[in-house]
């Protein structure tokens, strides 16, 4: 296919999210939407994390994608909701995400519940190993896309396609992920496996377009700056995510600086073989919330047109009282953004 030069800033701006989208339907086995704060969306991270912050826990996250060069039109939506019960020896969690590809062409909209289980080894090390059930859909709105046969040479993309086109769906899915975590009161790791069955994710019914497995890696400390007092309040904590997806290969490694109720943190994404992002995150807490912010300062080839992506965490914790706290259960330590 032969690229036409434009000649227009604006108009090549106008071609990120096409030649995005191209990218998509070109390779049979699309990737998961990634937040930058995967903390704060513990459950869509590792089933594991259900019910991990002990009382109730409500998280809201957003994150918009590219929005300099594609409009906004790259967005995810996520709310979750988790709590651990002595009862059952461990934690229930339940989330719902919604996700657009390119000014609407593909959506996917997923539904989850997760279950935990917390054991202690010992007085010092605990896990817990958890499971995610879930369903996703999927639509396809073709006649928002664009077509070689719509392109003039010298105007863009002007003409009407030949093309067969029809609104599309597929699902809902069956869909399946594992993981576990051990924690101590100042180390974190943990691994998660998504998409165990590889679930058929094609328009067309096709068998050769599986949604690939998701192999997660995830580990970090919490190291305590004020050592001489009992309770702690400051923190330095270094961190690595390791994820991959098919040939895609993903680490995000860095660190945050705790300091009571304020948290901010730098992050760098290295996707194989490109460098990705360095990503800058703030966030503060007030009473049982805590609001997160981070900017994607966009370092990859497209850094050009596509400068950065803004995310947005809510997250409400609500903590046990002294006579509800669980009398078999201990708290993972680690940053909520």
């Amino acid at each position: 296919m032969q690229i036409v030069d434009l000649k227009n800033k604006n108009k090549m701006k106008r071609l990120v999210p096409i030649l995005l989208m191209l990218g998509i339907f070109s390779v049979s086995h699309a990737q998961d939407p990634q937040f930058s704060q995967f903390y704060a969306n513990a459950l869509y991270l590792n089933p594991a994390f259900a019910g991990s912050a002990g009382g109730p826990r409500v998280a809201l996250n957003s994150r918009y994608q590219w929005p300099s060069a594609t409009g906004g039109d790259f967005q995810t939506y996520s709310a979750s909701y988790d709590q651990h019960f002595d009862g059952i020896g461990g934690g229930i969690g339940a989330q719902v995400m919604y996700d657009k590809a390119g000014e609407g062409q593909l959506a996917t909209t997923t539904a989850m519940l997760a279950y935990s289980y917390y054991l202690k080894v010992n007085d010092v090390l605990s896990v817990k190993a958890g499971m995610q059930v879930g369903i996703f859909q999927r639509s396809l709105d073709p006649s928002a896309l664009r077509f070689p046969d719509q392109i003039h040479p010298r105007l863009g993309f002007i003409y009407p396609t030949q093309e067969n086109l029809q609104t599309t769906s597929i699902g809902p899915i069956p869909d399946f992920a594992a993981g576990a975590v051990a924690y101590t009161d100042r180390y974190y790791g943990g691994f998660a496996v998504h998409h165990i069955t590889q679930p058929n994710q094609s328009f067309l019914g096709t068998v050769d377009s599986h949604l690939k497995r998701k192999i997660t890696l995830h580990a970090g400390m919490m190291i305590p700056l004020d050592k001489g007092t009992r309770n702690p309040t400051t923190f330095i904590s270094p961190n690595i995510l390791y994820q991959r997806q098919g040939n895609f290969t993903q680490v995000t490694f860095g660190g945050y600086f705790i300091k009571e109720h304020f948290i901010v943190g730098a992050l760098y994404r290295q996707t194989d073989p490109n460098s990705d992002a360095v990503i800058a995150l703030i966030g503060i807490t007030k009473d049982a919330f805590r609001i997160g912010y981070s900017y994607d300062i966009a370092v990859s080839p497209v850094s050009a047109a596509a400068r950065g992506s803004h995310e947005v965490s809510l997250i409400m914790n609500v903590p046990y009282t002294k006579h509800a706290k669980p009398r078999k259960w201990k708290a993972i330590s680690c940053p909520n953004l």
